[in-house]
């Protein structure tokens, strides 16, 4: 039962709907609850990056922006302290709740001047020359950084530096690049119109006093000092780091100095660390050697040296450039989730979330989505189970009734009450049973006639069978006497010299002995069909059945100036079989030789092969005779039929001889096969089990 419902339409159709349906909509459900979880990712992702590239950019911007415009003050250039510290003063007064420290060094990295005070003379002082922040602003760096943890404040710093150039006069005599973008400049404001030469000539230093005479607060020297080459645009603004030298004007340039600005992390860190992720959730900052700057947790920014979080995963995954969201454990087993935003400054953003708790936004959308699908597979599941019961009942029905008609129970009905395919189906059936009925009805009378029929046709041949065999046993006496009396006629002739009745006589004898072979074929032949024939089965040997038979036929072989030759192996051995009807059958197809060859080869060849462990004898007849074409060979075997109306007529016979072979042949459990090439001559082979079996 259990197996019949799987092998079900019902169960068939709700298999096929659901792995059509089901695996479709899942992947639909799946795709659209990853997408939702990718967009969650990505929004938090982008949250934070504009959290934190906001923090952190704008607090970095104002540190640099104030630095840049000291050390781009033209007062600063003289390196006077007199003159730097009043900038400086003012700097540190409006920045300081961050800034600890705002100052300016010499190039030899010894202090000119503080934004906190006076600055002591003498040689007490000691320089800076070693501090990364120094070496970065003497190396011409625009912007130069150092994360610290402030010795005097013991908290996390950072240094900001920047070079103090010092532009140098140009006057009559210097030449070179910066000479020729001078003259580029006062060209480009009609000040200039000779050819540019790079040479600071007469011409250049013209030139120069009118430019300075048109614009007030210059002195009239004929000299580009450098609020000349500024005022010129040698001196031009680099976004966002402030004021720079231009290439081409660094060419005569020197650094006269560094100006620095010191700056808490405190403000940036309650900033950074008031960002929050959800319950477990947090931020901290590094700078580009993975070193802490700001985490929400104090441990982590306190001591004589900045923490060194360089080899912690998501740190490093972030260090080396990894996009996207990183999955570490700690030490505790606890599984986070991490992202790290490289900011233009070279520092990072880290932000740690618990994985667990970022998940569960997206492991509810996968727990919807499966409540979605578990609730459509049901639907769909019923719902095609109760139409695939809809459509199975009717089918149903008729597959009984189906199977009723096959039993022969021919007043089959199936009442239709529905209007769609199943319903015409139905109808169908009921044509289809009533034509049935009629159908069987005129068969079972054309059977009764057949039958009938039948029956008298059998009736016929057997009183037709056993009306030739009476008449040709009636007919075998009285032309056996006729054959006796003529041969005792013909041998009187010869005693008493009446020698012209013998020929006579032979030819009475020739022709009674020709009839009484076709009586005795026909009467063959009636028996075989009748079912009379009988097989006397002995052991014999087979050479000597075959020598007796070619002795018998050599004459009529010869008779047509024909040749045989055959072949029989010495140890061809022995066969159970009916001796007379082999040897009959092997006359049949010597005589047939003889009779359509003239002038040719007969060649007769005995074999012994074993086929399936079973040991056959093959009688081969070959000639060179007149041949037969295929459809003379498919008439072959047909009762008193020969190759066409002129073989009769030429060769004579009842065409009775192959029939009764094959018949023979048969009875003994073998066959005749034949091959012919017309005009050619032909090769019968007679296959016959060495042992024949009782029961054939």
């Amino acid at each position: 039962m259990k197996k019949i419902f799987f092998l079900s339409l019902r169960f068939r159709m709700l298999t096929l709907v659901l792995l059509g349906v089901v695996p479709p909509m899942l992947v639909a459900i799946w795709f659209a609850s990853f997408q939702a979880a990718q967009i969650i990712r990505q929004e938090a992702q982008e949250n934070l990056s504009l959290r934190a590239t906001a923090l952190v950019s704008r607090w970095d911007k104002m540190n640099i922006n104030a630095l840049v415009n000291l050390s781009r003050n033209p007062a600063f250039v003289s390196m006077d302290d007199i003159q730097q510290t009043p900038s400086l003063s003012a700097t540190y007064s409006t920045y300081h709740s961050e800034v600890y420290g705002v100052s300016t060094v010499d190039a030899e990295g010894y202090t000119v001047a503080s934004g906190r005070g006076a600055i002591e003379k003498g040689g007490g002082k000691s320089s800076v020359k070693d501090r990364v922040w120094f070496q970065g602003a003497v190396a011409g760096n625009t912007v130069t950084r150092e994360t610290i943890i402030s010795r005097s404040y013991k908290q996390p710093a950072v240094v900001f530096s920047s070079p103090i150039w010092q532009v140098l006069t140009l006057k009559l005599g210097d030449r070179g690049l910066r000479v020729a973008a001078l003259q580029e400049k006062l060209k480009a404001q009609n000040y200039y119109s000779p050819e540019i030469n790079g040479i600071y000539d007469d011409t250049t230093v013209s030139s120069i006093q009118s430019y300075q005479t048109d614009h007030s607060g210059l002195i009239v020297t004929g000299q580009a000092d450098p609020i000349t080459q500024q005022l010129l645009g040698l001196i031009r603004q680099e976004q966002p780091n402030g004021t720079s030298i231009s290439p081409i004007a660094q060419e005569h340039s020197e650094i006269a100095g560094v100006t620095i600005l010191a700056t808490f992390l405190t403000d940036l860190g309650k900033a950074v660390g008031a960002i929050r992720l959800g319950n477990t959730g947090f931020a901290f900052l590094v700078d580009e050697k993975g070193r802490v700057l700001a985490h929400p947790e104090r441990q982590y920014v306190t001591g004589d040296e900045l923490t060194d979080l360089s080899v912690y995963p998501p740190v490093k995954a972030t260090l080396q450039g990894e996009n996207g969201f990183f999955s570490f454990d700690d030490n505790n087993g606890i599984s986070w989730l991490s992202f790290g935003i490289r900011l233009d400054n070279g520092w990072s953003v880290i932000a740690l979330q618990q994985k667990m708790e970022v998940l569960r936004k997206e492991q509810w959308f996968w727990e919807l989505a499966t409540i979605v699908a578990v609730i459509a597979v049901l639907m769909v599941g019923t719902l095609t189970w109760l139409l695939a019961g809809q459509l199975v009942r009717p089918i149903s029905d008729l597959t009984v009734a189906a199977t009723t008609l096959s039993k022969g129970e021919w007043q089959q009905h199936v009442e239709v009450k529905r209007h769609d395919e199943l319903g015409t189906l139905a109808e169908s059936f009921n044509q289809m049973a009533r034509q049935l009925r009629i159908s069987f009805a005129i068969l079972e009378a054309k059977n009764e006639e057949a039958q009938k029929a039948r029956s008298e046709a059998e009736d016929a041949n057997k009183a037709k069978s056993v009306f030739v065999a009476n008449m040709t046993h009636e007919l075998r006496t009285p032309l056996n006497a006729i054959i006796g009396y003529s041969e005792m006629l013909q041998d009187e002739a010869q005693d008493t010299g009446q020698e012209d009745f013998i020929p006579d006589l032979q030819k009475i004898v020739s022709a009674g002995k020709h009839l009484l072979a076709l009586i005795n074929d026909v009467l063959d032949f009636s028996k075989v069909e009748a079912g009379k024939m009988e097989l006397y089965l002995e052991t014999f040997e087979i050479k000597v059945m075959v020598h007796e038979v070619v002795s018998t036929i050599q004459s009529l072989v010869e008779k047509n100036a024909n040749h045989l030759s055959f072949v029989c192996p010495e140890d061809v051995g022995i066969m159970y079989s009916d001796v007379t009807k082999v040897r009959q059958c092997l006359f049949n197809l010597l005589s047939n030789a003889g009779k359509f060859t003239e002038n040719g080869q007969l060649t007769f060849e005995v074999k012994r092969y074993t086929v399936d462990e079973e040991e056959w004898i093959t009688f081969q007849v070959r000639d060179t005779g007149i041949g037969m074409t295929q459809e003379q060979i498919s008439k072959l075997f047909q009762a008193f039929m020969q190759a066409d109306a002129s073989t009769t007529r030429k060769y004579g016979g009842t065409g009775l001889g192959l029939v009764i072979s094959k018949q023979f042949c048969q009875m003994m459990g073998g066959r005749i096969e034949v091959e012919s090439d017309f005009g050619h001559g032909s090769t019968f082979t007679i296959h016959l089990p060495t042992v024949v079996k009782e029961t054939i």
